[in-house]
C-alpha cells in the first residue's frame, strides 16, 4: 500500500535483522522465507493504526515484527501438520529441508518473537500475547480434534477460527495502538476490528480453499475437505441434512475431492447456498469491524486496505 510503503521498508529490514543467527541452516531457511512475502497483512494493519494515530515508533516496527514472526512460524508449523508442498507459490520448507529442520527453525523464530517480547518492556503487552499465544494453540488443536471426529456446528467453527486466526489479528492491532498512543478506548476500538477482519479473512481462506485454483492461490485447494476440515461452506449444507444423508453427502464430497472433481464440489456446495451463505458471514464480520472504527479520525487507509484485501479474487 502506498501510504506505508516506505514504512513497511523498513520494516522488512529490521525483521530480517532481528531473525539473524548466524547458524548458516537458520539463515538460509529465513532468507527462504523472506523471498516469500505474501500480503504483509499484520505488519501493513501495525503500521496502518500507528499511521492514523501520528505515531510510527520503534515499538511499532517491533510489535510488527513481532506479530509476523508469531505468524510465520505458524505457517512453518501448519505446513509441517497439513504435509503441504506448497507456500505462496513455492515448495514449502517442509518440502526443500524436511520436517525436522522446518520444525526446529519454525521454534527459533517463535522463540525470537518471545524475546522481542521482553523488549517492550509492558507487562499488559506481554500479558496480550501470552493470551494470543495460547488461544492459537487450542484453535488449531481444536480443528485437528474436529477433523478427527469429522464433526463441527457453526458455532465451534466460530469459536475456532476466532482462536486460531483472528486473535492474533485482533492483538496485532490492540498492540500497535497501545504502543503508539495508549488510549484504552481507542484501543479496545481496534482490538474489536482486528477480532472481526481475523473472523472475515479466515472466512475469505476457507471459502477460497473450495473456490480457488493452486495457481492462483500459491498452495494447495480442496486441502480442508481432503483433510476432513468442515468449514463454514461445508457446514452449512450438512445444517439442512438428516444424519443418514449427511453421511453420503461427505462420502459423496471426498470420492469428488480423490478424482480432482473441483467444478463438480463447487456447484454441489454453491447449489445448497453454501458459497452465498459463506459471503454473507463474511461482509457481515467486515461491516462489524469497519463499524468499530467509524467513529475514529485519520482511518481512511485502514478502511481502503481493508477493501481491498476483501474485494481481492482468489
Amino acid at each position: 500500500m502506498n501510504s506505508i510503503k516506505k514504512e513497511l521498508k523498513v520494516f522488512n529490514k529490521r525483521y530480517l535483522e532481528n531473525l539473524k543467527s548466524g547458524v548458516f541452516t537458520i539463515d538460509t531457511a529465513i532468507k527462504y522465507i523472506g523471498k516469500q512475502k505474501g500480503k504483509q497483512i499484520r505488519p501493513s494493519l501495525c503500521l496502518l493504526i500507528a499511521k492514523s494515530e501520528n505515531n510510527i515508533n520503534d515499538k511499532t516496527f517491533d510489535v510488527a515484527s513481532l506479530i509476523e514472526m508469531i505468524h510465520v512460524a505458524t505457517l512453518i508449523h501448519d505446513d509441517i501438520v497439513d504435509d503441504s508442498e506448497l507456500r505462496r507459490g513455492w515448495p514449502s520448507m517442509g518440502k526443500v529441508w524436511k520436517n525436522k529442520i522446518s520444525l526446529l527453525v519454525g521454534d527459533y523464530i517463535f522463540s525470537k518473537a518471545l524475546s522481542t517480547i521482553t523488549s517492550l518492556q509492558d507487562i499488559k503487552l506481554i500479558e496480550i500475547l501470552s493470551k494470543t499465544a495460547n488461544e492459537l494453540s487450542r484453535g488449531e488443536i481444536l480443528q485437528i480434534q474436529k477433523s478427527r471426529d469429522k464433526t463441527m456446528s457453526e458455532s465451534v467453527y466460530y469459536e475456532m477460527i476466532k482462536d486460531k486466526t483472528a486473535s492474533l489479528f485482533s492483538a496485532c492491532c490492540e498492540l500497535s495502538s497501545l504502543t503508539s498512543i495508549k488510549n484504552k478506548e481507542l484501543s479496545a476500538c481496534f482490538k474489536e476490528f482486528g477480532m472481526n477482519f481475523g473472523m472475515a479473512y479466515q472466512i475469505k481462506d476457507d471459502l477460497n480453499d473450495l473456490l480457488g485454483s493452486s495457481d492462483s492461490l500459491g498452495k494447495p485447494t480442496k486441502l480442508d475437505l481432503k483433510k476432513n476440515m468442515l468449514t463454514l461452506p461445508y457446514i452449512h449444507c450438512l445444517d439442512q441434512m438428516g444424519e443418514a444423508e449427511k453421511r453420503r453427502f461427505l462420502i459423496s464430497l471426498k470420492k469428488l475431492s480423490k478424482k480432482n472433481k473441483e467444478k463438480e464440489i463447487q456447484a454441489v456446495i454453491e447449489q445448497l447456498n453454501g458459497v452465498n451463505y459463506t459471503k454473507s458471514k463474511m461482509g457481515m464480520y467486515i461491516e462489524d469491524g469497519l463499524n468499530s472504527i467509524k467513529k475514529i479520525p485519520n482511518t481512511q487507509d485502514l478502511v481502503t486496505f481493508t477493501n481491498n484485501i476483501f474485494n481481492e479474487k482468489a
